[in-house]
């Protein structure tokens, strides 16, 4: 028995989950010899997470990202 609004529920909630990430592109930024790009990108986003004012988000994103040798290109958006 499929019950009509557990689709729209996960659907929801997948958007809420997603909306608090940084999304990145590994060309996007230039380094990395301290730890790769996916592994960190992922510890940062885990990290990022914690932090309840989602302002503040994206500023600590990136200087956990330069805390494993990975810094923002200049060029990217």
């Amino acid at each position: 028995m499929t019950r009509p609004f557990l689709f729209p529920t996960l659907l929801l909630g997948a958007a809420v989950a997603l909306s608090g990430c940084e999304t990145t592109n590994e060309d996007d930024w230039l380094g990395g010899d301290r730890k790769p790009f996916d592994q960190a990108e992922r510890t940062c986003e885990e990290q990022a997470d914690r932090i309840a004012e989602a302002s503040g988000r994206p500023a600590f994103f990136t200087e956990c990202m330069r805390a494993f040798g990975w810094t923002r290109r200049s060029d990217a958006d």
